[in-house]
């Protein structure tokens, strides 16, 4: 055997184990997701929503609501890629219930709600939410409370449907103008995407349900959540669309309704979030309450959310 033919059997061999190692990751990844799936269904007959189970645009939303209902009706809007809204809220809800209607509204592929492959544009989103509380018995006008991402929805549902809307209480809410300053949204949401759907997220490395105030049961049920709903197809998509939703809020400036605003240290956010919070605040002549602590502020500092808002609504 010659030089040249020696040298173009060891490139064969080469390509040939590279192929051989890729059909082994391939496979073992069509194994990893076959896993996630079959668990995925056994987890799903374990699910014991606390709420309403609506049918909606073609698919099944979770609603939940508790207190009297009063003058007032709080309208809870998650974050984007809150794994189960029902049981993060739990905290403010439970202590603002004694005293006022208290209503989580699940998006499609968040909590109980079931995962769509319906668009997840701002106008498509709203109407949804808007549909679920109608059929749940729900009536406004509301006092909204977003979260994050959802503060995008308070403001767009403040623009459209004004008489819909008593007040708005940001909690470390999102305005249009976070969006023109961030460009890292939709960073790593790929690799994200493709971790849940091998099921990695289920390693004990993983922590995505906290356990505040929750029965053993809840926590129980929001650790099943935290499994099926982990970067699902809805919140990826809401993520990839959050630029063009965010364009759409900006178009028509802030609503004259009145604002609360709660701002947490900014350090989970982005360096320029206090300071947005702080200029939005001015616009809108709200008060700002800073508070020095991580981004799901209600997790930290119910209590003094909860006394501030009894102020701001009485």
């Amino acid at each position: 055997m010659g030089k040249r033919e020696g040298e173009e059997m060891k490139v064969k061999k080469l390509i040939s184990g590279a192929a051989g190692i890729a059909g082994c990751i391939a496979g073992g990844m069509a194994v990893a997701a076959a896993v996630n799936k079959a668990l995925a269904r056994q987890e799903e007959r374990h699910l014991t929503p606390l709420g309403k189970i609506i049918e909606v645009n073609g698919h099944k939303m979770h609603v939940y609501g508790e207190g009297a209902r009063t003058k007032v009706t709080c309208v809870f809007l998650s974050g984007g890629g809150t794994i189960a809204p029902v049981y993060d809220f739990r905290p403010l809800y439970r202590r603002l219930s004694p005293y006022y209607r208290c209503v989580v509204v699940e998006k499609a592929g968040y909590g109980y709600s079931e995962i769509s492959a319906k668009s997840r544009r701002l106008d498509v989103m709203l109407e949804e939410t808007r549909r679920a509380l109608i059929l749940a018995g729900e009536r406004g006008p509301y006092v909204l409370l977003p979260h994050s991402m959802s503060g995008l929805e308070a403001i767009y549902w403040a623009q459209k449907y004004p008489q819909e809307i008593k007040a708005i209480i940001g909690l470390d809410m999102a305005f249009p103008e976070a969006y023109e300053k961030a460009e890292n949204a939709g960073k790593g949401i790929g690799l994200l995407r493709l971790a849940a759907m091998l099921g990695l997220h289920r390693l004990p490395l993983f922590s995505l349900a906290a356990d505040d105030g929750l029965t053993e049961e809840e926590y129980a049920q929001a650790k099943l959540l935290a499994k099926r709903n982990f970067m699902n197809r809805c919140i990826a998509a809401e993520t990839d669309i959050v630029y063009e939703n965010a364009v759409l809020v900006g178009k028509s400036g802030l609503p004259e309704v009145p604002f609360l605003l709660f701002c947490s240290d900014g350090k989970e956010v982005a360096d320029f979030w206090v300071e947005l919070q702080r200029e939005c605040a001015q616009k809108l002549q709200a008060e700002l309450i800073e508070l020095p602590c991580g981004h799901y502020i209600h997790h930290f500092k119910a209590e003094e959310i909860v006394s501030e808002i009894r102020k701001f609504l009485e």
